[in-house]
């Protein structure tokens, strides 16, 4: 069996344990290569997510370091005292919902008088905790932007930060550029490095495998397959310098061929090319290339544009996750849930309002993301059982139960169990709620109180 993406994911879960499990760890080091780089941060993502494995708790700083040390803590430490604002809306209150659901043993506060340094924001952190009902067990984790490729070097900071001394119930973690150490640590006792030895050109390949590309090596055929490879891998890479020739090439190449849907899907390529080497221009323009010319076509009986314009739209979402514009996303993922419903494609009616529904969660939006993870359920409900016992089913489940158990009653909490069970089977605790009493992490104040509340199941 060849490499898949999701074995490359395991992977990082692995690397990650010798964290978990390391006593006299203070700092988490991920050194990566730049094609790498998503991958890795996605699964950071998801480890501060309810969705994750492990159990620690993660408060993601956009800081980015600049090279005066001294500004940097004191950024670090005000952009930690923003998270304790008085929010405008009354659900993303964080300390009013930790007291109305009985996890919050003391009234806090972040003290503003104290001077911003890194000491100090550890001190006020573990405060905070200690004001917690049943977290003592777990770390906070202080999870830092990772850093442009023309940022400061920040090694010294990290240096003196660890030297300095981190408190127990402190971590740290970050992500680098193997090719571009911003962060230059060695493994210590203190410090774990992780570096993932992936194969994601390969696991990229067996997915394009899986496609309808001819395996013909001579003629347009094959010289389309090789160019398709080529893009993409070096794309991965973040090599861009002949990208723009190549991709002239596969148009020049697609065209020979003459098959209509062949052309609309080397715009797709193209697009995912350049989301690889974030060029957001060039990925948006051959993104909405795709869709418009897949939206003419895409219910001719003769053609299959419909998998082609429905990931124009899904890589075009995220495009816009990745520039924080979410309800941008939101309105993409719709489009796609509306059409696969025509379509009666229970598996994308699944996922994109799964999508919505986590979307809506990271802004706070709690109502809506109920409702939306119920329209996920409902569309995969028409998988069948095998299939919804191993896929995003699973995920729609978790948080579906995590949002009824903070927002809806006791009775309805008790009728979506009870559906979970029919659909899933006996075993459904098994397979979703024993995973969500592993996930208590936050990103930021706007999703802490749900992964905290997870702990009183």
């Amino acid at each position: 069996m060849g490499t898949s993406v999701i074995q490359e994911y395991y992977k990082l879960q692995e690397l990650w344990k010798k964290v978990d499990t390391g006593k006299d760890c203070k700092m988490a080091l991920w050194v990566v290569d730049f094609h790498d780089v998503e991958i890795v941060s996605g699964f950071m993502g998801i480890e501060a997510s309810p969705l994750g494995k492990f159990k620690d708790i993660f408060f993601h700083f956009t800081t980015e370091y600049k090279g005066d040390d001294y500004k940097f803590e004191e950024a670090l430490f005000k952009e930690y005292i923003s998270w304790f604002d008085k929010p405008h809306k009354q659900e993303e209150d964080m300390m009013l919902a930790l007291k109305n659901d009985g996890l919050l043993l003391q009234n806090y506060s972040p003290d503003e008088t104290l001077k911003p340094t890194a000491e100090n924001l550890w001190k006020e952190m573990l405060r905070f905790k200690s004001c917690i009902k049943d977290i003592q067990d777990r770390n906070f984790f202080a999870y830092f932007q990772i850093p442009s490729t023309d940022a400061a070097e920040s090694t010294a900071w990290y240096k003196d930060v660890l030297s300095r001394g981190i408190p127990d119930g402190i971590r740290l973690v970050a992500i680098d550029y193997k090719d571009k150490r911003k962060i230059k640590l060695n493994e210590l006792s203190k410090v774990i490095l992780l570096e993932p030895k992936l194969n994601m050109a390969e696991a990229l390949d067996n997915e394009i495998s899986k496609g309808s590309f001819n395996s013909n090596t001579v003629g347009p055929e094959g010289r389309y397959r090789k160019l398709v490879l080529s893009i993409l891998k070096r794309s991965q890479q973040g090599k861009s310098s002949t990208l723009d020739k190549e991709i002239e090439q596969l148009f020049s190449v697609a065209k020979e061929m003459g098959e209509t849907s062949t052309i609309i899907g080397s715009y797709l390529i193209a697009s995912q090319a350049y989301f690889y080497v974030r060029d957001n221009e060039k990925c948006e323009l051959y993104a909405d290339r795709t869709i418009k010319e897949s939206e003419k076509l895409m219910n001719d009986p003769n053609t299959n544009l419909y998998p082609v314009w429905r990931g124009a739209v899904m890589l075009k979402a995220a495009m816009y996750i990745g520039n924080k514009k979410g309800h941008k996303a939101i309105e993409l993922y719709q489009k796609i849930a509306e059409e696969a419903t025509k379509r009666a494609d229970a598996f994308f009616i699944m996922d994109a309002y799964r999508l919505i529904a986590h979307l809506y969660y990271d802004l706070g939006n709690l109502e809506d993301a109920f409702e939306t993870s119920l329209l996920s359920l409902a569309g995969g409900s028409y998988l069948a059982k095998d299939v919804i016992r191993q896929s995003t089913f699973l995920h729609s489940a978790n948080l579906t139960l995590l949002l009824a158990e903070k927002i809806r009653s006791y009775d309805d909490v008790k009728t979506i169990e009870n559906q979970l069970s029919e659909w899933i089977g006996e075993d459904w605790e098994l397979l979703v709620r024993n995973e969500i009493v592993n996930k208590v992490k936050t990103r930021g104040k706007t999703s802490f109180i749900e992964r905290i509340n997870v702990e009183e199941l």
